[in-house]
Protein backbone atom coordinates (compact mmCIF):
# COMPACT_ATOMS: atom_id res chain seq x y z
CA UNK A 1 0.00 0.00 0.00
CA UNK A 2 2.86 2.35 0.80
CA UNK A 3 4.37 1.79 -2.66
CA UNK A 4 1.01 2.44 -4.30
CA UNK A 5 0.56 5.65 -2.32
CA UNK A 6 4.05 6.92 -3.22
CA UNK A 7 3.53 5.95 -6.86
CA UNK A 8 0.19 7.77 -6.92
CA UNK A 9 1.77 10.97 -5.56
CA UNK A 10 4.75 10.76 -7.91
CA UNK A 11 2.53 10.14 -10.95
CA UNK A 12 0.20 12.98 -9.99
CA UNK A 13 3.05 15.45 -9.56
CA UNK A 14 4.68 14.37 -12.82
CA UNK A 15 1.41 14.83 -14.71
CA UNK A 16 0.96 18.31 -13.24
CA UNK A 17 4.47 19.31 -14.33
CA UNK A 18 4.02 17.68 -17.75
CA UNK A 19 0.74 19.47 -18.43
CA UNK A 20 2.25 22.72 -17.21
CA UNK A 21 5.20 22.43 -19.57
CA UNK A 22 2.85 21.70 -22.46
CA UNK A 23 1.11 24.99 -21.68
CA UNK A 24 4.47 26.78 -21.56
CA UNK A 25 5.55 25.26 -24.87
CA UNK A 26 2.27 26.36 -26.45
CA UNK A 27 2.92 29.93 -25.35
CA UNK A 28 6.58 29.84 -26.41
CA UNK A 29 6.47 28.07 -29.73
CA UNK A 30 9.76 29.65 -30.77
CA UNK A 31 11.36 27.81 -27.80
CA UNK A 32 13.27 31.00 -26.98
CA UNK A 33 14.85 30.60 -23.54
CA UNK A 34 13.80 34.08 -22.40
CA UNK A 35 10.16 33.26 -23.15
CA UNK A 36 10.40 29.83 -21.53
CA UNK A 37 11.94 31.24 -18.35
CA UNK A 38 9.49 34.16 -18.08
CA UNK A 39 6.50 31.84 -18.60
CA UNK A 40 7.83 29.16 -16.26
CA UNK A 41 8.33 31.77 -13.53
CA UNK A 42 4.81 33.07 -14.08
CA UNK A 43 3.25 29.62 -13.71
CA UNK A 44 5.47 28.76 -10.75
CA UNK A 45 3.80 31.61 -8.88
CA UNK A 46 0.35 30.80 -10.26
CA UNK A 47 0.70 27.32 -8.81
CA UNK A 48 2.45 28.16 -5.53
CA UNK A 49 1.18 31.55 -4.38
CA UNK A 50 -2.51 30.88 -3.59
CA UNK A 51 -1.93 28.03 -1.13
CA UNK A 52 0.99 29.84 0.47
CA UNK A 53 -1.09 32.98 1.03
CA UNK A 54 -3.94 30.94 2.51
CA UNK A 55 -2.14 28.38 4.65
CA UNK A 56 1.46 29.43 5.34
CA UNK A 57 0.58 30.16 8.99
CA UNK A 58 -1.71 27.17 9.46
CA UNK A 59 -0.83 23.84 11.07
CA UNK A 60 -0.97 20.52 9.24
CA UNK A 61 -0.46 17.17 11.00
CA UNK A 62 -0.91 14.84 8.01
CA UNK A 63 2.00 12.38 7.59
CA UNK A 64 1.96 13.35 3.92
CA UNK A 65 3.82 16.56 4.67
CA UNK A 66 6.88 14.55 5.74
CA UNK A 67 7.00 12.71 2.41
CA UNK A 68 6.31 15.73 0.20
CA UNK A 69 9.41 17.31 -1.27
CA UNK A 70 10.00 21.06 -1.42
CA UNK A 71 8.80 21.31 -5.02
CA UNK A 72 5.20 20.62 -3.97
CA UNK A 73 5.22 21.72 -0.32
CA UNK A 74 3.53 25.01 -1.17
CA UNK A 75 1.13 23.34 -3.58
CA UNK A 76 -0.20 20.96 -0.92
CA UNK A 77 0.29 22.81 2.37
CA UNK A 78 1.31 26.40 1.63
CA UNK A 79 4.66 25.69 3.30
CA UNK A 80 8.04 26.70 1.97
CA UNK A 81 9.89 29.78 0.80
CA UNK A 82 12.77 30.24 -1.63
CA UNK A 83 13.69 26.53 -1.61
CA UNK A 84 10.16 25.48 -2.52
CA UNK A 85 9.86 27.96 -5.38
CA UNK A 86 13.33 27.03 -6.66
CA UNK A 87 12.51 23.30 -6.55
CA UNK A 88 9.23 23.70 -8.43
CA UNK A 89 10.82 25.93 -11.07
CA UNK A 90 13.68 23.44 -11.39
CA UNK A 91 11.25 20.57 -12.07
CA UNK A 92 9.48 22.62 -14.74
CA UNK A 93 12.74 23.54 -16.46
CA UNK A 94 13.92 19.92 -16.30
CA UNK A 95 10.73 18.83 -18.05
CA UNK A 96 11.37 21.53 -20.66
CA UNK A 97 14.76 19.92 -21.26
CA UNK A 98 17.08 22.20 -19.27
CA UNK A 99 19.51 21.14 -16.59
CA UNK A 100 19.77 23.45 -13.60
CA UNK A 101 21.82 24.06 -10.47
CA UNK A 102 20.56 25.12 -7.08
CA UNK A 103 22.59 28.10 -5.89
CA UNK A 104 22.89 28.82 -2.16
CA UNK A 105 23.65 32.50 -1.76
CA UNK A 106 25.83 33.87 1.02
CA UNK A 107 25.37 37.32 2.51
CA UNK A 108 27.43 39.52 4.79
CA UNK A 109 25.41 38.30 7.76
CA UNK A 110 25.17 34.56 7.06
CA UNK A 111 25.99 31.56 4.91
CA UNK A 112 23.17 30.05 2.89
CA UNK A 113 20.75 32.95 3.22
CA UNK A 114 18.82 32.46 -0.01
CA UNK A 115 18.27 29.83 -2.72
CA UNK A 116 18.18 30.68 -6.41
CA UNK A 117 18.58 28.73 -9.65
CA UNK A 118 21.14 28.72 -12.44
CA UNK A 119 20.13 27.27 -15.80
CA UNK A 120 22.94 25.51 -17.59
CA UNK A 121 23.29 26.69 -21.18
CA UNK A 122 26.50 25.29 -22.59
CA UNK A 123 29.25 26.59 -20.32
CA UNK A 124 27.04 29.44 -19.08
CA UNK A 125 25.11 29.57 -15.79
CA UNK A 126 22.03 31.74 -16.33
CA UNK A 127 20.77 33.27 -13.07
CA UNK A 128 17.07 33.23 -12.13
CA UNK A 129 15.40 33.95 -8.78
CA UNK A 130 12.17 31.87 -8.70
CA UNK A 131 11.06 33.11 -5.27
CA UNK A 132 10.86 36.71 -6.49
CA UNK A 133 9.87 35.65 -10.01
CA UNK A 134 12.87 37.57 -11.29
CA UNK A 135 15.05 36.58 -14.27
CA UNK A 136 18.24 38.64 -14.32
CA UNK A 137 18.49 40.34 -17.71
CA UNK A 138 20.97 42.75 -19.26
CA UNK A 139 20.11 46.05 -20.96
CA UNK A 140 19.19 44.22 -24.19
CA UNK A 141 16.71 41.91 -22.43
CA UNK A 142 18.93 38.84 -22.62
CA UNK A 143 19.37 36.52 -19.65
CA UNK A 144 22.52 37.08 -17.61
CA UNK A 145 25.12 34.78 -16.12
CA UNK A 146 25.63 34.71 -12.37
CA UNK A 147 29.21 36.00 -12.61
CA UNK A 148 28.04 38.92 -14.76
CA UNK A 149 25.33 39.76 -12.24
CA UNK A 150 27.84 39.72 -9.39
CA UNK A 151 30.41 41.89 -11.17
CA UNK A 152 27.85 44.47 -12.31
CA UNK A 153 25.54 44.39 -9.31
CA UNK A 154 25.96 47.97 -8.14
CA UNK A 155 26.25 49.52 -11.59
CA UNK A 156 23.23 47.83 -13.18
CA UNK A 157 21.47 44.78 -11.70
CA UNK A 158 20.66 46.21 -8.27
CA UNK A 159 18.74 48.98 -10.04
CA UNK A 160 16.40 46.57 -11.83
CA UNK A 161 14.99 44.46 -9.00
CA UNK A 162 11.46 43.83 -7.72
CA UNK A 163 10.47 46.36 -5.05
CA UNK A 164 10.44 43.73 -2.28
CA UNK A 165 13.83 42.20 -3.13
CA UNK A 166 15.91 42.08 0.05
CA UNK A 167 18.97 44.35 -0.29
CA UNK A 168 21.28 41.88 1.48
CA UNK A 169 20.91 39.49 -1.45
CA UNK A 170 23.55 41.37 -3.39
CA UNK A 171 25.72 38.54 -4.82
CA UNK A 172 28.86 40.11 -3.37
CA UNK A 173 29.74 37.49 -0.76
CA UNK A 174 29.85 34.35 -2.85
CA UNK A 175 27.66 31.30 -3.29
CA UNK A 176 27.88 27.53 -3.38
CA UNK A 177 25.89 24.74 -5.00
CA UNK A 178 25.62 22.34 -2.05
CA UNK A 179 25.60 23.20 1.64
CA UNK A 180 28.19 20.71 2.87
CA UNK A 181 27.80 21.98 6.45
CA UNK A 182 24.04 21.44 6.66
CA UNK A 183 24.15 17.93 8.15
CA UNK A 184 27.24 18.47 10.27
CA UNK A 185 29.71 15.53 10.37
CA UNK A 186 27.54 13.49 7.96
CA UNK A 187 27.90 16.16 5.26
CA UNK A 188 31.65 16.22 5.85
CA UNK A 189 31.85 12.45 5.37
CA UNK A 190 29.83 12.68 2.15
CA UNK A 191 32.09 15.44 0.84
CA UNK A 192 35.29 13.54 1.62
CA UNK A 193 33.89 10.35 0.10
CA UNK A 194 33.01 12.11 -3.14
CA UNK A 195 36.49 13.65 -3.23
CA UNK A 196 37.89 10.12 -3.50
CA UNK A 197 36.13 9.62 -6.82
CA UNK A 198 35.89 13.17 -8.17
CA UNK A 199 38.23 16.19 -8.38
CA UNK A 200 37.67 18.97 -5.84
CA UNK A 201 36.37 21.45 -8.41
CA UNK A 202 33.71 19.03 -9.61
CA UNK A 203 32.56 18.22 -6.07
CA UNK A 204 32.43 21.92 -5.18
CA UNK A 205 30.27 22.57 -8.27
CA UNK A 206 27.95 19.63 -7.57
CA UNK A 207 24.32 20.55 -6.85
CA UNK A 208 22.90 17.68 -4.78
CA UNK A 209 19.45 19.25 -4.57
CA UNK A 210 19.06 18.78 -8.30
CA UNK A 211 19.12 15.01 -7.80
CA UNK A 212 16.57 14.90 -4.97
CA UNK A 213 13.81 17.13 -6.33
CA UNK A 214 11.73 14.09 -7.32
CA UNK A 215 12.03 12.02 -4.16
CA UNK A 216 8.61 10.36 -4.60
CA UNK A 217 10.16 8.26 -7.36
CA UNK A 218 12.85 7.14 -4.91
CA UNK A 219 10.19 6.40 -2.29
CA UNK A 220 8.36 4.21 -4.82
CA UNK A 221 11.49 2.21 -5.67
CA UNK A 222 12.69 1.82 -2.06
CA UNK A 223 9.25 0.89 -0.68
CA UNK A 224 8.68 -1.62 -3.50
CA UNK A 225 12.07 -3.24 -2.89
CA UNK A 226 11.20 -3.36 0.81
CA UNK A 227 7.87 -5.04 -0.04
CA UNK A 228 9.62 -7.66 -2.22
CA UNK A 229 12.17 -8.40 0.51
CA UNK A 230 9.44 -8.80 3.13
CA UNK A 231 7.36 -10.94 0.76
CA UNK A 232 10.27 -13.27 -0.02
CA UNK A 233 11.24 -13.55 3.65
CA UNK A 234 7.62 -14.28 4.53
CA UNK A 235 7.42 -17.08 1.97
CA UNK A 236 10.74 -18.48 3.15
CA UNK A 237 9.55 -18.43 6.76
CA UNK A 238 6.30 -20.21 5.86
CA UNK A 239 8.17 -22.81 3.78
CA UNK A 240 10.71 -23.59 6.49
CA UNK A 241 8.02 -23.61 9.17
CA UNK A 242 5.88 -26.20 7.37
CA UNK A 243 8.68 -28.40 6.08
CA UNK A 244 9.64 -30.16 9.38
CA UNK A 245 5.96 -30.98 10.03
CA UNK A 246 5.67 -32.67 6.67
CA UNK A 247 8.84 -34.71 7.31
CA UNK A 248 7.61 -35.90 10.69
CA UNK A 249 4.27 -36.99 9.28
CA UNK A 250 5.99 -39.03 6.58
CA UNK A 251 8.08 -41.09 9.07
CA UNK A 252 6.59 -44.48 10.12
CA UNK A 253 5.84 -45.03 13.81
CA UNK A 254 8.12 -47.46 15.65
Amino acid sequence: MLSINFYSDWKYEEEIVSNLTEEINDKCQSKDLVCLVDTALYYTHVMQDPMRKLFSNRTFTSPKQYFTRHSFSNFYFGKGACGAYASFFCRVMAKLGYRTKFVILDTKQSKGAHIIICIEQGDKLILVDPYYGHPFKDSTGQLSEIQTVSKNWHSYYSKHLPADYLPEYDYQYGWHYTNWQKLGPLSGVMYKTLRIFMPKEKVDNLSLRYYIIKMNKVYVIVSFIGFLVCFVLGLRYMFLKDKPVAVLQSQPLK
